[in-house]
Order: structure tokens, then sequence, then C-alpha cells
């Protein structure tokens, strides 16, 4: 009888893990299926996937010879996607926008304040203009000095809704802490990342403000 036991115990365990892997393989065909076409049939089982089997679908992925930060941009996109519709329907007013500091230009005279950095509109960067902008429309926005600074804002001002801008990592683990809170946030990946001297694609950033007349514009600057 316990050898029996043992060897009932010893099936359920192989057909575990061969479920297990083949979830592993079908997450990651469909996020490199989303990377690819941005289309998936549930973005919410897509995203839950990816959460609970991050390390190993990226394990997948290099072992597969592809690159695993393919990952990190999906579950970004995919939480852009499902927090879309809650973050519209909030006012300007109630959003704040967070600029990460090495966005500045690496000649910046603004200076650190409790708020953050204070931008000084010198011209060097395009933060000033685009602070002026955003200001006009109500939203709420910040030069963040350091990752801590982000939860402050969120615990002082409690805004409905968040934009983030920064490197893939930063963006992620911030999505991650707004969806705690229970916070819908859309987050935007610089297009160069780094320390000092980052870009971003502004026509993107304010289309996906709805803020086409300024991307418009922008591009003709």
């Amino acid at each position: 009888m316990p050898e029996q036991l043992y060897l009932i115990i010893g099936q359920i365990v192989v057909y575990l893990f061969f479920i297990f892997i083949i979830a592993i393989a079908i997450i990651a065909m469909l996020a490199l299926y989303y990377f690819k076409t941005g289309r998936s049939p549930s973005p919410n089982i897509l995203l839950s996937g990816l959460l609970v089997l991050e390390g190993h679908v990226k394990a997948f992925f290099r072992l597969m010879g592809m690159d695993d930060s393919i990952i990190d941009n999906v579950a970004v996109q995919l939480q852009n996607k499902i927090s879309s519709r809650q973050f519209n329907a909030h006012p300007p007013t109630e959003k704040a926008i967070f600029f990460p500091q090495c966005l500045r230009s690496i000649d910046c005279t603004a200076k650190l304040s409790p708020e953050g950095i204070q931008c000084a509109s010198c011209g060097r960067c395009e933060i000033g203009a685009a602070k002026k902008i955003l200001e006009e429309r109500g939203y709420n926005v910040f030069i963040v000095p350091g990752s801590s600074f982000v939860k402050r804002m969120i615990i002082k001002y409690a805004p409905k809704a968040i934009v983030g801008i920064g490197c893939i990592s930063e963006i992620k683990s911030g999505m991650e802490f707004c969806h705690r809170f229970g916070l819908p946030a859309i987050g935007m990946v610089l297009d160069k990342d780094g320390c000092i001297s980052t870009t971003l694609d502004w026509d993107v950033f304010y289309d996906t403000l709805d803020m086409g007349d300024v991307a418009i514009k922008s591009s003709h600057l």
C-alpha cells in the first residue's frame, strides 16, 4: 500500500511539473505575441500570469536566446491598457505626473525642495515648457529627486491617478506600488535611460494624455 501511494504521489508531481512547464511556455508565447501585435485575448489573465511566473518566463526567454526585458515591457503595456479606462475617467486636476530628474539638462539650475526639484524654466530642457502646459490644464507636476519621493507625494496629495516617466525597472515597480494603493497608473518608458541626459518621446507623451494638439505643435518646433 505505501508503495502504491508513493507511486501515485510521484505521478502527481510529474504531472504538475509538466503542467507548470506548459503554463510557462504558454505565458511566454502570449507575451511575445502581445509584444509584436499589441493584442491579447485576455490582458488581465496574461498580466496575472506574468506577475506570478515572471522569473520563470524570463528564464524561458533566455533559454530560447531572446531578450527577457520584453517581459517587463509587456507587463507595463498591459498595466497601462488595463488602467486606461479608470485613468481617463479622472480630470487632470485629480492626476499627478512624475518626471525623473535624469530628464533634466546637465546644466539645470533648479533647486531641491520638499516638493521635489523646482524647475527654473531655464529652457535648457523640455521639462519647463511641459510643466507649464500641464499645470495650465490642471495637472499636478513633480520632478522626482528619488524613489521615496513619489510615495510621499501620493500620501500627501492623494491623487486619483498617476503618470510616471522613467526607465523600465522604475516604471514597473512604481506601477506595482500604485496597484497596491488602488491607483490607476500610466507608465511611460524613457527612450534613452541612464543617470543623466535621458530622453523621452514628447509627442507620444502628449498623445497619451490626449493632448494631441501639443504633440502636433512640438513636432514642428
